[in-house]
């Protein structure tokens, strides 16, 4: 009876964050601490494929979202929106909810499958979600910069601003 109470009480005690879906683990996150004497001690992130299987699907979905960058439109990542402005690229709020809709998803042919794009897409979200909120709390006192690989560059200032811009690509 205990023991039911004090797992009832973990559970309850443990944080919740909304946006976080549970999914496989295509993507992983390196984290470095810059040495350099211009900016000691910045934090940066790397987000990308874990595996090849990954990678296949990432890179169909990094090649659809820069043409859809490049002809003006928007790229929905989940929680967050990339919209391409005369001075660049701009992040806004998107999907308060996560799920597989708040993307915008590529035509999937070949040996890759529509459903394992939705785990992709999801764990990419999960991952800069938390490399996101991650930068926030050590973006003191240099920016810190959380890269999704061969696509964007997110910069978190210590007031919280997020500036995005391309990431290996120009259009």
């Amino acid at each position: 009876m205990w023991v039911l109470v004090a797992m009832l009480l973990v559970l309850l005690v443990q944080p919740v964050r909304a946006t976080q879906v549970t999914t496989h683990d295509f993507f992983r996150i390196t984290q470095t601490i810059s040495r350099s004497a211009s900016t000691p001690g910045a934090w940066r992130y790397t987000i990308s494929p874990r595996t090849a299987e990954a990678r296949a699907y990432w890179d169909l979905i990094v090649d659809s979202w820069r043409r859809t960058l490049t002809i003006g439109l928007g790229v929905k990542l989940g929680a967050w929106e990339v919209v391409s402005t005369e001075k660049g690229l701009r992040l806004l709020p998107y999907c308060k909810q996560v799920h597989p809709g708040c993307f915008t998803k590529p035509p999937v042919s070949g040996d890759l499958q529509a459903w394992k794009l939705d785990l992709v897409l999801l764990d990419m979200h999960n991952n800069l979600d938390a490399a996101l909120s991650d930068a926030k709390k050590h973006a003191k006192p240099y920016p810190a910069t959380v890269t999704l690989s061969k696509f964007l560059r997110f910069t978190v200032y210590p007031d919280g601003r997020i500036e995005v811009a391309r990431s290996g690509w120009k259009p």
